[in-house]
């Protein structure tokens, strides 16, 4: 006798109604409780191989399902979902024009862009599977970078003020880089939140985190994130930055020096992208109580952040 199918949530009937695509699986599959690695392996043991990063790209709106081996994936996804047939195939319409610039809403940059190993960060995202542009907007972001006796970072305390804009979102993804491929680094909860699944990569010195909300949110709700990345690096340090990938209200950076190891002088710094020229370069004063701090506004995809000169 065949299973009665579960019953669908409001959010994803809404969805599988509406659409689009990337909504409906992502619903789908929060609604189902699967984790994607368990969808990959349902998919393969069907014989069809779809990578992580193909069902995170599709989940995530960066890429859709269009070759005819993908087409049977999203019928198998159905199945696996436990969704009623062909809901998920009307979703994806006829063709669209190929182009890197449609796989991601106007206004934003891709993060893995904004690092130098954009692979093994892109890998990683995907693995945490939490990267989607358009759920939430960032209204205010709160860095405090500090350093250590020996010029060494000892930690960066994050606090985000975020917005959802659509029904159910219940986490984000936290990024951090060290500049010592030697140091071990790790990330803890401090308020309204707690740490989902973490992937690290010592050879770039990245770190991602998932970081789960202490409720589920509804659209139009706020919620007010801290936690902290700590690092064991004995490397000194001269440079501190944020990557946005979406455009932000306001952001604080305070970077804090060790009474015996203050720079000789600190700068701030902009950029649109990785590799691009500097901009808004001025010089940022270092305080008697041995800090240095930015604060920028409408901040657009790109780089904000500080270097200083030990010398």
């Amino acid at each position: 006798m065949d299973r009665p199918r579960e019953e669908l949530g409001r959010d994803l009937a809404h969805a599988l109604r509406t659409g689009p695509f990337s909504a409906a699986l992502h619903l789908a599959i929060e609604d189902r409780g699967l984790k994607l690695e368990e969808i990959q392996e349902r998919l393969s043991a069907a014989g069809v191989g779809v990578s992580l990063t193909t069902l995170s790209y599709w989940r995530r709106g960066r890429s859709r399902p269009e070759r005819p081996d993908s087409i049977r994936a999203v019928r198998l996804l159905e199945k696996i979902l436990d969704l009623p047939s062909e809901s998920l195939i009307v979703q994806l319409g006829p063709r669209r024009p190929r182009g890197r610039w449609l796989s991601q809403p106007p206004g934003t940059i891709e993060i893995d862009r904004l690092f130098r190993d954009r692979i093994g960060l892109a890998r990683m995202i995907a693995e945490v599977d939490r990267w989607l542009y358009h759920e939430l907007t960032r209204l205010s972001l709160h860095d405090l970078y500090q350093v250590g006796v020996r010029r060494q970072e000892i930690s960066l305390v994050c606090r985000q003020v975020l917005r959802a804009n659509t029904d159910r979102v219940s986490r984000t993804v936290g990024i951090f880089r060290t500049d010592d491929p030697a140091a071990t680094t790790r990330i803890n909860a401090v308020r309204n939140c707690r740490i989902g699944r973490v992937r690290s990569d010592p050879g770039s010195g990245i770190l991602v985190a998932e970081i789960v909300f202490d409720r589920m949110l509804a659209r139009g709700d706020s919620v007010v994130l801290e936690y902290e990345f700590l690092s064991d690096s004995q490397r000194p340090t001269d440079n501190y930055y944020r990557a946005f990938s979406t455009p932000v209200g306001e952001y604080v950076l305070q970077v804090q020096f060790d009474h015996d190891a203050v720079p000789a002088r600190c700068h701030r710094f902009e950029r649109r992208g990785l590799d691009a020229p500097d901009q808004g370069v001025w010089e940022a004063w270092i305080g008697s109580t041995h800090g240095a701090h930015l604060i920028a506004s409408d901040i657009p995809p790109g780089i904000v952040g500080m270097r200083w000169e030990w010398e």
